[in-house]
C-alpha cells in the first residue's frame, strides 16, 4: 500500500506541482530523521521520494478525524501526534521505528508556513529523536512554495551529525542547542543552493 500510494501521489504531483529532487543520493539506507520546511500538505511526497525505503511520517492528530485520511495514515504507518507535542506514545513509536533501522520524517516548524519568513521557529522533536536513536538528520528543503506547472527545486542537504550530544545527560538547553544546529543546517541547505545558482548565472553572463 505504501509503495502504491507513494507512486500514485508522486505521479500526479509531478504533473500539477512539478519538482526536481536534488541530492537524494545523500540519504543512506537505514535509520534517519528527515526534516523539511513546510508549505503544502503534499510536501511529504518529496521526503518519501528521497529513498526506496519506507518513511514513517509524523502527522498531526487532526488528520485522523477524516475517515479516509485516517485509513490512509494507518495503512502507511504514519505516527499521529498532538499539536502540543506532548505525546509520549508518538515519541516511543518513532523511536521504535528508528531503532529498527527505519526512517521517520517530520516538519519541525509544526505547521505550514504561510508567512514571508524563510523558516518558522522550530517546535522541537527532531533533535530528540536523532540523539536518542543515534541517527543522522537530513534536511529536505523546498526552494520556495511549489507552484502550478512550474518546476520547484527540492534540495537534500548533507547529513546533520549530532553525535556530540549522544553521551551527554541532556538538558532542555542541550536540546535547544541541537535544534538550533538543525535549523541552521536547514537554512544553509537552502542558501547554499541559491548562492550556487546565482554564481552560475553570473559566470554565464560574464562569458556571454
Amino acid at each position: 500500500m505504501y509503495g502504491f500510494l507513494k507512486g500514485l501521489l508522486n505521479f500526479f504531483l509531478q504533473i500539477i506541482h512539478p519538482y526536481k529532487l536534488i541530492g537524494k543520493k545523500k540519504v543512506q539506507d537505514g535509520a534517519c530523521v528527515l526534516v523539511g520546511n513546510h508549505y503544502r500538505l503534499w510536501d511529504i511526497v518529496h521526503m518519501a521520494c528521497t529513498t526506496k525505503e519506507h518513511v514513517h511520517f509524523i502527522t498531526k492528530q487532526e488528520l485522523y478525524k477524516n475517515k479516509l485520511l485516517a485509513y490512509l495514515c494507518n495503512k502507511v504507518e504514519a505516527i499521529p501526534v498532538s499539536r502540543d507535542g506532548q505525546d509520549a506514545k508518538a515519541i516511543m513509536t518513532a523511536l521504535r521505528y528508528l531503532k529498527k533501522g527505519e526512517k521517520i520524517s517530520m516538519f519541525p516548524e509544526g505547521t505550514r508556513n504561510r508567512t514571508d519568513a524563510e523558516l518558522l521557529p522550530l517546535k522541537g522533536g527532531a533533535a530528540l529523536f536523532a540523539i536518542k536513536a543515534k541517527v543522522p538528520v537530513y534536511p529536505v528543503m523546498s526552494i520556495g512554495k511549489t507552484k502550478y506547472f512550474r518546476l520547484t527545486p527540492i534540495i537534500v542537504g548533507d547529513p546533520i551529525d549530532l553525535s556530540a550530544f549522544y553521551e551527554k545527560k541532556m538538558t532542555a538547553e542541550d536540546y535547544e542547542a541541537a535544534e538550533q544546529i538543525i535549523r541552521e543546517k536547514m537554512l544553509e541547505t537552502m542558501h547554499g543552493y541559491i548562492r550556487a545558482q546565482e554564481e552560475k548565472k553570473a559566470a554565464k553572463k560574464k562569458r556571454g
